[in-house]
């Protein structure tokens, strides 16, 4: 169970860095891009896992969704945000 709450506590860490952005959204394009990142490619690990075979549970269906439509699509959101110069 140690792994669990390991992998639990990067996910609240990445959690924590997105809502630390919110007050300079508009400015934090670099950070919401390399964070969105780290959350797709788990995303496509955790996909690769169901077409491996892993069971699809509802939770696992959510968190796909949160990972490869949700966060790219607040990412792309932010983007639209950002000061042009």
């Amino acid at each position: 169970m140690n792994h669990g709450r390991y992998l639990s506590g990067l996910l609240l860490g990445i959690g924590l860095l997105f809502w630390a952005a919110i007050p300079r959204i508009e400015r934090e394009t670099t950070r919401i891009r390399l964070l969105t990142t780290v959350v797709v490619v788990g995303g496509l690990c955790r996909l690769l896992g169901v077409v491996l075979g892993d069971p699809l549970s509802p939770s696992v269906a959510g968190a796909l969704a949160m990972e490869l439509v949700v966060t790219p699509l607040l990412c792309l959101g932010q983007s639209r945000l950002r000061p042009r110069d």
